[in-house]
């Protein structure tokens, strides 16, 4: 197990007091707990297979000026 250390604005720390109090934890267990929510939200959208799609060319014009009569059968008031 490693320690970390790092320096807060005084307005974040005092938001981290804040919720300490409210959830009776301790801040050491909030920061962590932040870390590994983080983590795994990074994670996340780093293996999302669709946000790691590429561009593909088709070769075709694309004409968006008509896409709410395809989409809706007529044009949007």
């Amino acid at each position: 197990m490693k320690v970390v250390q790092t320096v807060v604005p005084d307005e974040l720390h005092k938001k981290l007091v804040e919720i300490s109090r409210k959830e009776g934890k301790s801040i050491k267990q909030i920061v962590r707990e932040a870390l590994e929510e983080w983590i795994a939200w990074k994670s996340e959208i780093k293996d999302d297979a669709f946000l790691n799609f590429k561009p593909e060319d088709f070769g075709v014009e694309t004409d968006s000026s008509r896409l709410e009569k395809v989409l809706y059968g007529e044009e949007r008031k």
